[in-house]
């Protein structure tokens, strides 16, 4: 059953929508419409609305293509656009001030995904939270790099980012009005929602605006922006200031469509303005040393290199084109510290596989060993919860169970790769309140894992999550992870 309720704001009075026992305020301004002259402009602080805002439609999602068939969860709600800046509050409908907050960063490659994408009221009503899942520009929309054309445009290879920031600022500002705890604030994300994650820790602008982070699967920020200025402007014969005259005249929807039909892909980049460093650098330099959760699965690769195709030359330039967020600019050093690792009778896809499992490995372990080298807590995971799908457990296949996402009610299908078994609910239940325990209290053990220590370079402690948890000291030591060789 579904009924409005009205509250009293310090920004207006507003209707969310009351769902079962959780009540949901859908598709918040957090920033004006980045359309017209905002366009490719940091975003702007929106104005106070008048009336009672309602709150109970989901908003508008950054153009973006469809999933891939495999991946496809049913229809998202939403209608696509370029006025996207929203984020959704789920929490219990009862009346309980200073809930713990957590902000949910999707991923997608910086090209997808939405606040839309899953429906955490379950797990905000199971553990008593309060979730916000927010949108953000995507594509050329939010990641184009328009510095060379005047210091307006210095940072906007990171709009997305700077969408981001906004966004933890709304929250920090107006969430006690929800009932959320101010002081008790943790981002998580997962894919490019980790990648996010990593890219708030080095935002100097992002500082104290959150406390406790979880990065699943995070990619890092590559250290340069890829340039389609030059290669579009010389497909259209124009010169590069007329062709951003001619972006600048189409609409939203015609600039996605240029991405689309060029094949753009994620743009993201440590812009030197918005993200002057990387994350772990960031760390060091004292910008957000915030406690942190971070680990990946142990087959990355499969679902993500499915989708890559089998031709060998574009497996090539995948592998290449990935060595640089594996080795973080140095991308010699990884692809021959590759060779070391991969078979010579591996096939492209089975190298591929590899180089997908170090950018994901290795990013959260840099910003891990960064936090223990100032004193600040990190706890690494991997994530190994046994399922008979082919691909193992694969990219995305743990967010999931982070959310407790799987119901006794449910039809049995295939769930991220997984079945809906009591095992599975088992794990879920249990993972689930691991990160409960992190998101409100800073440290994530309870009676239902082993201790998890902190990490550190001396033991490189990992808890491996299997049907049964357990932790294993140089978990990644054996295999010599380039990140060690180039941290």
């Amino acid at each position: 059953m579904e009924t409005d309720k009205t509250y009293r704001t310090g920004l207006g009075r507003i209707k969310g929508i009351v769902r079962e026992d959780a009540i949901s305020f859908l598709g918040i301004p957090y920033a004006k419409p980045p359309v017209g002259e905002l366009r490719w402009k940091p975003p702007a602080a929106p104005d106070r609305w008048s009336g009672v805002y309602d709150a109970t439609e989901y908003p508008n999602r950054a153009f973006q293509p469809p999933l891939p068939e495999r991946l496809d969860v049913g229809e998202i709600p939403g209608e696509m656009s370029e006025d996207c800046l929203y984020l959704n509050i789920h929490r219990p409908v009862k009346r309980k001030r200073k809930r713990p907050v957590l902000v949910w960063i999707h991923g997608g490659g910086f090209v997808q995904g939405s606040a839309n994408d899953f429906d955490p009221i379950k797990f905000a009503l199971d553990y008593d939270v309060l979730v916000v899942a927010m949108n953000y520009r995507l594509g050329m929309l939010g990641f184009l790099d328009l510095s060379r054309f005047g210091p307006e445009y210095d940072g906007s290879a990171a709009i997305g980012f700077q969408d981001q920031i906004l966004a933890l600022k709304w929250i920090k500002d107006n969430i006690s009005d929800y009932g959320g705890d101010d002081d008790n604030i943790t981002i998580c994300g997962g894919s490019a929602g980790g990648g996010s994650v990593l890219a708030m820790i080095a935002a100097p602008k992002a500082k104290g605006l959150f406390d406790k982070a979880i990065a699943i699967s995070p990619s890092e920020i590559p250290l340069e922006s890829p340039d389609v200025i030059t290669p579009y402007a010389a497909a259209l014969k124009m010169e590069e200031e007329a062709f951003f005259e001619y972006l600048k005249s189409l609409s939203g929807e015609e600039v996605f469509k240029l991405q689309n039909d060029g094949g753009v892909g994620g743009l993201a980049a440590i812009d030197g303005t918005i993200l002057p460093k990387t994350a772990a650098e960031a760390i060091k330099a004292g910008i957000n040393p915030v406690p942190l959760i971070a680990g990946c699965t142990i087959n990355e690769g499969p679902m993500l290199t499915e989708l890559l195709g089998d031709d060998p030359n574009v497996l090539k330039f995948f592998e290449t084109a990935l060595a640089s967020q594996a080795g973080v600019g140095a991308p010699e050093q990884y692809l021959a510290f590759l060779d070391t690792v991969v078979p010579e009778n591996a096939t492209p896809a089975e190298r591929v596989d590899r180089v997908w499992f170090d950018v994901f490995r290795s990013a959260a372990l840099r910003p891990a060993q960064a936090l223990s080298e100032v004193g600040v807590d990190a706890w690494i995971y991997s994530w190994e919860a046994p399922t008979d799908h082919p691909f193992g457990p694969t990219h995305g296949s743990d967010v999931r169970f982070v959310f407790n996402g799987f119901d006794e009610s449910d039809d049995g299908e295939m769930q991220a790769f997984y079945k809906n078994t009591a095992a599975n609910r088992e794990i879920a239940a249990m993972w689930s309140q691991t990160m409960v325990n992190f998101i409100r209290n800073g440290d994530p053990n309870w009676s239902g894992i082993p201790n998890w220590p902190t990490y550190n370079a001396q033991t490189r402690a990992s808890l491996v999550v299997r049907e049964a948890p357990s932790i294993i000291e140089d978990y990644d030591a054996e295999d010599a992870l380039a990140a060690y060789r180039l941290i």
